[in-house]
């Protein structure tokens, strides 16, 4: 089998990559220690999750199970192969039972965008209360730790294909299609007929809505739509039929990422993960005979043990050392690498262990090896956030070390609270630096729209936004794009007018 993810625009292997580092082992162990002590708010504090209200009120019950480090591990990512969580959408989690306009709910929404922090936030409303373009309701067993088992009834329930002919699995399905065919409904192609039927009829039991439109980011809100039908489900186009009754003021979808067979019993099938690479829920829910133990490492697990690869130099291979993501170059004297560096700043072309050392240092192309420590550590800080970064800096990173494209920590900002600014300074980084585009942090900052008190600290901080890159555009170049947008936010137009008032 290739393996049917169900979401086939993310692949298999990106999926591994996305179980290795978005919810790391020592977030799983603190949220772990701080539920089963009772603690939801310290277990939220662990997984990056910003509670913003006072009391939990009718949500007490709901809090008492919630599994925030797992509700981590199953939201949908972003398109594109990336690990970062699909932005900008909001996630309802009810009680049992019907849900009326007076229910209490969590909503959970994820950041504006991939280039933000990757942080959650966590409210506790009315149903009817609750705001917004769509929300997408989730099962509990993805959530709950007291329903994580119900993960192995899905399990056992979803239908995995014996090869990509999506159009046979919903064909001989128990869904109805009246004259269309499944080959109509694209959409259909990642979406498990079992876990769609099992799905549709769990929300419209507690919603009180039968018909269920599919979301997808590739087309916005879809022209497919699922229904329940008496004891049947269908598949029909989006018609502008009679309204639906809504307990939300946002309008409820399904998400074609959670309409898939488990992406993990995927990957276990695929041999892409072992049970010890699971969240502990999940693997006691997946693979109940090897149940394994608890997932704990601390934050800079194998940070700091060297590494050593091979680099081709001079016609012959040396060993370079790689540890908190600094190179050292072992088979070099000091006087080689003050006469590499004598002949770099007259313009010379460097080689060899030198030129690797320059692209690690500045962002370029690296061994195979060496771009998998690149990688790791870009991503460590990426999922791992302002705690990441001040521990990796205290366990001796490399304060300069760049991305792949050459973007220095300062360009990823806005994945960290500002507070992180006067310590990057204070360790010799450059406020108006520039990565292979051209492009400094302000710029980034604006154009990414990373909360705006980051940008008026960068101001504060020299950041200039006269600078201009590769596409010959200034950050002020940048500012006036935003202002001719009819929906510019106010606080935004506050910071553009800072930005101009100190140019």
């Amino acid at each position: 089998m290739s393996g049917w993810s169900g979401w086939d625009a993310i692949t298999p292997r990106e999926w591994q990559r996305v179980r290795r580092y978005a919810v790391p082992g020592w977030m799983i162990a603190e949220c772990t220690e701080a539920r089963e002590r009772g603690d939801w708010r310290a277990a939220c504090a662990a997984a990056a999750v910003d509670v913003t209200f006072a009391s939990p009120g009718p949500a007490a019950e709901m809090l008492a199970g919630f599994a925030p480090d797992l509700l981590r591990w199953h939201l949908p990512r972003a398109l594109g192969g990336t690990t970062m969580l699909d932005p900008d959408r909001a996630f309802v989690l009810a009680p049992d039972g019907p849900v009326h306009a007076d229910t209490v709910v969590l909503v959970v929404r994820t950041p504006p965008s991939a280039e933000h922090a990757q942080r959650l936030t966590l409210d506790a409303v009315r149903a009817g209360d609750v705001e917004g373009d769509v929300v997408f309701p989730l099962p509990p067993h993805l959530w709950d730790a007291r329903r994580a088992g119900e993960l192995r009834e899905v399990a056992r329930a979803v239908r995995l294909p014996p090869s990509a002919d999506w159009t046979e699995a919903w064909a001989t399905s128990e869904w109805r299609f009246g004259v269309r065919s499944p080959g109509d409904f694209h959409l259909l192609r990642r979406v498990d007929p079992t876990f769609a039927g099992r799905e549709v009829r769990r929300v419209a039991a507690q919603f009180g809505r039968t018909s269920w439109a599919l979301w997808s980011d590739a087309y916005r809100r879809s022209d497919v739509r699922l229904e329940v039908d008496g004891d049947g489900v269908r598949v029909v186009e989006l018609s502008l039929g009679r309204l639906q009754p809504n307990p939300f003021r946002a309008v409820p979808c399904l998400h074609l990422g959670l309409l898939c067979a488990p992406i993990d019993l995927n990957l276990l099938h695929l041999g892409l993960i072992s049970p010890e690479g699971l969240h502990p829920l999940v693997r006691e829910a997946l693979t109940p005979d090897d149940p394994g133990g608890p997932v704990s490492s601390p934050v800079t697990a194998g940070f700091d043990e060297e590494d050593l690869v091979r680099v081709r130099c001079g016609g012959v291979w040396h060993w370079v050392g790689v540890r908190a993501a600094r190179l050292e170059l072992h088979e070099h004297s000091r006087e080689e690498r003050q006469r590499e560096l004598s002949l770099r700043a007259l313009g010379g072309a460097v080689t060899g262990c030198f030129a690797v050392a320059e692209h690690w240092r500045h962002g370029g192309s690296l061994p195979k090896r060496l771009r998998a420590h690149r990688r790791d550590l870009w991503l460590r800080l990426r999922h791992g956030g302002t705690r990441v970064l001040l521990a990796l800096l205290d366990a001796g990173l490399d304060p300069h070390v760049r991305d792949g494209a050459g973007r220095t920590l300062l360009h990823e900002l806005g994945r960290f609270d500002v507070s992180v600014l006067p310590r990057l300074l204070a360790e010799g980084l450059l406020v108006n630096a520039r990565d292979r585009d051209g492009n400094t942090p302000l710029f980034l900052a604006v154009s990414r729209r990373w909360p705006t008190p980051m940008v008026t600290a960068l101001v504060d901080a020299g950041a200039s936004p006269h600078i201009v890159n590769r596409n010959r555009m200034s950050v002020l170049d940048q500012c006036g794009v935003m202002e001719s947008r009819d929906d510019l936010a106010p606080e935004w137009a506050a910071a553009i007018a800072y930005v101009r008032e100190k140019a």
